[in-house]
C-alpha cells in the first residue's frame, strides 16, 4: 500500500469519526445547521471510501461518485452557514448546483483522464465551498464564542489549502514524479485541519446550546417576574393586593419584635353615588385616580395596598406616629386636588402592638371619621 493509500485511510478513518459523533448528536437536535454539518462529514467519508476504492480497481465510475460526494460535502457547508448565519439554506439553487455537480462528476474523469488535472480541478470546487462557508459565518465571528470564531478561521484555513493542493497538482499534471511527496502528505494536512474542524464545530453547537439555554432561562424568569406582579397587584389600580399584604404581616411578625412603623386606613367617600349617577366605569376611574393620587405621596419602601372595593392600606414602616400623620394629610390633599375625597384612621404598630391590630384600629378611627363627616352633612 502506496503512503497516498495509508493517508487516505487515515482521513478515511477520521472522518468517520467525525460522521458518527456528528450522527449521534444531530439524532437529538433539530437545528438545521447541524444537520448540514452531519451531512457534510457523510458525504466526506463516503467519498473517502469510494476513492479508496478507485486505488484498488481503477474505476472511472469510482471517480465520478467520488467526484460528486466531495462536491456534496461542500455544498452542505455552504448550506450550514447560511443557515447559522440565519439565512435560508440554498433553497431552489440547491437542485441547481447538485445537477451542475452531478454532470461535472459523470463527465470529469472522461474529459480530464489525467487525475492530477481532475483533482486540481476538483480542489478548486472544494477551496470556493470551504471559503464561501468561512465568507458566510465571517461577520458572525465577534459576538460569538471561540467555537464558531474557531470553525471560522479553520474554513478559511482548508480553502486555502486546497487552492494550494489545486495549483501543485495543476502544475504537476505533466511530470509523473513532480509533487510526488506532496501528494501523498497533502491527505495528512487535510486530515488534521478538518479534524480541527470537526472539534470546533462540535464547540460552537455546545456554545449555541448554552446561549438558547441561558435565553430561556431568561424568558422563563421574565414570566416567572409577570406572572408575581398578576398574582400580587390588583389589575385595577396597579396597587397591591391582600396576598403582599399578608407576606407583610407575616414577615413583620418573624421579625426580631423591633419593627415598626404606622397603618393608615383610607375609605373614599361617595364613591355609590358616582356609580348611580355615572356608572360603574365612571366609579372605576374615580378608584384609579385616587390610587394614583396615593401612589404620589408614598415612598417606593411603603405598602399601598388595594383592601377592597374603595378602600386602601397604606403601610409606611419605620415612621413615626407624628410622622404618619403628616403623610395621611398629604395623602387626604393629594386626593382633594384629584377632585375625590377619603376619610382616613390612622395607627402605629411596633414592639408591643402586633400589624393586625394597628390595622384595626385604624380601621375603627376610618369608620369614626366617616361618622363624623356624616353628622357634619347632616348637621
Amino acid at each position: 500500500m502506496s503512503l497516498l493509500e495509508i493517508a487516505s485511510a487515515a482521513h478515511l478513518t477520521g472522518t468517520l469519526v467525525l460522521a458518527l459523533f456528528f450522527l449521534l448528536l444531530a439524532r437529538h437536535d433539530p437545528r438545521p445547521y447541524l444537520r448540514s454539518w452531519t451531512a457534510a462529514w457523510v458525504a466526506q467519508a463516503l467519498a473517502l471510501a469510494v476513492l479508496l476504492a478507485s486505488f484498488e480497481h481503477d474505476w472511472k465510475m469510482a471517480l465520478s461518485l467520488y467526484l460528486f460526494l466531495e462536491a456534496v460535502h461542500g455544498l452542505a457547508l455552504i448550506a450550514a452557514a447560511r443557515s447559522y448565519a440565519g439565512g435560508p439554506g440554498l433553497g431552489r439553487w440547491l437542485g441547481l448546483l447538485a445537477l451542475g455537480l452531478a454532470v461535472w462528476a459523470g463527465v470529469g474523469p472522461w474529459l480530464l483522464p489525467e487525475e492530477r488535472l481532475l483533482h486540481s480541478v476538483q480542489f478548486v470546487l472544494l477551496a470556493a465551498a470551504y471559503l464561501v462557508a468561512a465568507t458566510l459565518l465571517w461577520p458572525l465571528r465577534e459576538p460569538a464564542g471561540m467555537g464558531l470564531r474557531l470553525t471560522t478561521n479553520v474554513l478559511g484555513l482548508i480553502g486555502l489549502l486546497y487552492l494550494q493542493h489545486a495549483a501543485v497538482f495543476g502544475l504537476a499534471f505533466r511530470s509523473e514524479a513532480s509533487g510526488l511527496v506532496y501528494f501523498e502528505v497533502a491527505p495528512f494536512t487535510v486530515l488534521f485541519l478538518q479534524m480541527l474542524l470537526g472539534l470546533s464545530m462540535l464547540l460552537a453547537v455546545t456554545e449555541a446550546a448554552q446561549w438558547a439555554l441561558s435565553a430561556t432561562n431568561t424568558q422563563l424568569q421574565e414570566a416567572e417576574r409577570r406572572l408575581k406582579a398578576l398574582a400580587e397587584t390588583d389589575p385595577l389600580t396597579g396597587c397591591f393586593n391582600r396576598r403582599v399584604f399578608r407576606e407583610l404581616v407575616d414577615d413583620v411578625r418573624a421579625g426580631s419584635g423591633n419593627a415598626e412603623g404606622v397603618v393608615v386606613l383610607l375609605d373614599m367617600d361617595g364613591l355609590k353615588r358616582i356609580n348611580d349617577r355615572d356608572g360603574h366605569h365612571a366609579g372605576d376611574d374615580a378608584i384609579q385616580r385616587v390610587a394614583e393620587a396615593i401612589r404620589r405621596h408614598t415612598r417606593t419602601t411603603d405598602l399601598v395596598v388595594r383592601w377592597g372595593g374603595d378602600e386602601f392600606v397604606i403601610v409606611i414602616p419605620g415612621a413615626s406616629r407624628a410622622e404618619g400623620e403628616g403623610r395621611r394629610l398629604q395623602v387626604v390633599a393629594a386626593i382633594l386636588e384629584a377632585g375625590f375625597s377619603a376619610s382616613t384612621g390612622l395607627a402605629a404598630y411596633g414592639p408591643g402592638a402586633d400589624i393586625m391590630s394597628a390595622v384595626e384600629q385604624a380601621d375603627r378611627a376610618m369608620y369614626q371619621a366617616k361618622a363624623d363627616k356624616r353628622s357634619v352633612e347632616a348637621g
